[in-house]
């Protein structure tokens, strides 16, 4: 795991290095020196975004996030996150579609549902090809709320399933090496659903896509505690 966040720190920290060494020494106009300063800054931010990532998933982990349940329309939640996602999708060449009901209320926290959401949209996104498919799906089932996203990507072998919500794995492969991304986003989207008292159960196929199926209650337990279910 120390190497892992080494590696992951390293990384940003040699490429910002090497853009301001570039601005220092060899840019001479003004659009070398924002070239470079600009490549600098997104280095500092993707470190940011990491040591946020890691920093948010420690204190889940450590009990010190608390869950603010409350009754929300979690449909429209979804929807609005699903919208903020069709300019990237566009833009990959990927088909997004929604399937919901009208409405759909269930007691949950807003921002973690929202994370859930944004965290599994990506990844899906990411990792299918131009004229893919992802879609989101929320239906209720039982005292359960199900929430489905599906993909046409590059699928996940199967011997590497059971590690995918660890932190800062990431499947090796092609399509990996050529997608950049932390590997923090399946391992609080795996704490997010436990919080809830939820499940989150898997399924893919390489070359055809991946499907990850997640239920959270929907309402929630009233001892006020946080009772981690099966992931």
């Amino acid at each position: 795991f120390t190497n892992d966040v080494s590696h992951e720190l390293r990384t940003p920290i040699t490429a910002a290095r090497g853009q301001l060494e570039v601005a220092l020494y060899t840019a001479k106009t003004t659009e070398e020196y924002r070239e470079a300063i600009g490549g600098a800054l997104e280095e500092v931010e993707r470190l940011g975004r990491f040591v946020q990532g890691m920093l948010s998933l420690s204190l889940a982990e450590s009990g010190q996030l608390a869950l603010r349940k409350e009754q929300i329309d979690v449909v429209e939640v979804a929807q609005s996150i699903a919208e903020q996602f069709k300019i990237p999708a566009e833009e990959a060449r990927v088909t997004l579609s929604v399937e919901v009901p009208e409405s759909l209320a269930a007691e949950v926290d807003r921002l973690l549902f929202e994370r859930l959401v944004s965290n599994l949209l990506s990844n899906a996104i990411k990792y299918t090809p131009p004229e893919g498919k992802v879609t989101l799906r929320l239906a209720a089932v039982g005292d359960f709320v199900e929430l489905i996203v599906e993909d046409t990507g590059c699928g996940i072998p199967v011997e590497h399933l059971p590690r995918i919500f660890d932190r800062l794995y990431r499947v090796p492969g092609e399509n990996t090496a050529r997608t950049r991304g932390l590997g923090l986003g399946l391992s609080f989207v795996s704490w997010i659903v436990q919080a809830h008292g939820g499940t989150i159960h898997v399924d893919s196929t390489v070359g055809k896509g991946s499907r990850f199926a997640v239920a959270l209650p929907l309402r929630a337990e009233r001892d006020g505690g946080v009772k981690p279910g099966a992931a």
